[in-house]
């Protein structure tokens, strides 16, 4: 018994010591933060208060020069997190552009996110009735610093769950040109014993054509709240203006928690449902074909859209792989002409240029990679060396 007793003693000492030993290893490695967003303080006259908000960049945004559309969202304390990441996946994807994304704290909710209330059941919300106010303020003071600090386009999504959702439905209604396209989460349509839902009618007997963009849900929730979430869904589908494109889901698996996260990804999908390029064109088309169907989505979204770097690369590839090298070099050539701050378009050139036996030329252009890279802290900059490297080594024999 003490044999074993002294053997377990010095496995668990042997086990500590590899545990520090491990501790120490890590200690010494580069250790990074990853930074998700920043954020600033402003002060609203309209408010009379300060108003903290959140801002996730578009990865890359650093390192180009390109405008993005803007998503504002409501409660944005509680949902960036997960919102930055669909974005940020979708876009990867290519099923959406990159969006800079604007988080809006709160200090007093039900004041921000409620329309004026005349029903004595709410008499409990006692600071309600502040949304058109708070819609002055995102409107004549948050959005015009939003577009002097940051490269934007005209294109604005507006994202709003419970008060929110009543919030954004209310907006559409009253000012509908502030967003372009408006996403309602199980919307709190109760309130006011309903009358979003009048006001709404009202606005689409007086307006014929609404060339916008509304997606809502409705979590497993009963009473008011499904009563009136349906009631819209029926006027629309009786009234829906000219222009309007929309769509209403009730999501009987989500709660009213719950709810947010599927309803912005389906949404998102929605909304941009023709953005990524149709099979057909993506297997065959050339960079003329893929230039033209971003084309057609400037025309639809009114903002101007060039055909993405990932595609391009993309369609550089598919020539490299069936030999036409002279089109490879064209495509990717034209690709460091558009996107010149990316090291990735310089390392898939010189693949280019490799594939064709252009081994001096293959060279440069993963040189300029590894330059560029380095100055954008790209992390693939290893690979990018280790291509220049290799022919480097080529052209040493």
């Amino acid at each position: 018994m003490k044999s074993l007793a002294a053997l377990i003693a010095k496995s668990f000492t042997m086990l500590l010591i590899l545990l520090v030993s491990f501790g120490q290893l890590i200690a010494q490695e580069d250790v990074r933060p990853i930074v998700i967003g920043e954020q600033f303080t402003m002060t609203s006259k309209l408010l009379g208060e300060n108003r903290n908000i959140i801002v996730v960049k578009p990865q890359g945004y650093e390192n180009s020069t390109r405008r993005y559309p803007v998503m504002y969202l409501l409660d944005g304390d509680a949902h960036f997190h997960h919102v930055s990441g669909l974005n940020e996946y979708l876009a990867g994807l290519g099923r959406m552009p990159q969006m800079l994304l604007i988080g809006i704290s709160n200090t007093d909710r039900t004041r921000d996110l409620t329309p004026e209330t005349n029903d004595t059941e709410n008499a409990r919300f006692a600071t309600a009735g502040g949304a058109n106010q708070f819609l002055a303020f995102i409107e004549t003071e948050l959005m015009p610093l939003v577009e002097k600090k940051y490269r934007t386009h005209p294109y604005r999504v507006l994202v709003g769950h419970s008060f929110g959702g009543l919030f954004a439905i209310n907006a559409l209604f009253t000012k509908p040109d502030v967003f372009d396209a408006y996403f309602a989460i199980s919307s709190s349509l109760w309130w006011n014993s309903g009358s979003m839902v009048t006001l709404a009618k009202s606005y689409l007997d007086a307006n014929p054509t609404l060339d916008k963009f509304l997606y809502f849900t409705l979590a497993n929730e009963g009473g008011d709240m499904q009563t009136q979430n349906l009631a819209m869904e029926a006027l629309l589908e009786e009234k829906s203006p000219k222009g309007l494109i929309w769509g209403f889901t009730h999501m009987e698996n989500e709660t009213h928690g719950s709810i947010p996260h599927r309803t912005i990804y389906v949404g998102l999908e929605a909304l941009f449902k023709d953005w990524g390029l149709p099979t057909e064109i993506a297997n065959n088309g050339s960079l003329e074909d893929y230039d033209t169907h971003y084309q057609s989505l400037s025309k639809r979204f009114k903002f101007d859209i060039t055909t993405p770097e990932r595609e391009i690369n993309l369609l550089g590839y598919r020539y490299i792989r069936s030999e036409n090298h002279e089109e490879a070099i064209r495509v990717l050539t034209e690709n460091t002409k558009r996107f010149p701050a990316s090291a990735n378009v310089y390392d898939s050139l010189g693949d280019a240029y490799d594939a064709a036996g252009q081994t001096e030329n293959a060279r440069d252009n993963y040189r300029k990679a590894v330059e560029q890279g380095t100055k954008n802290a790209d992390g693939n900059v290893s690979v990018y060396q280790a291509n220049l490297d290799r022919v480097e080594m080529q052209l040493k024999k």
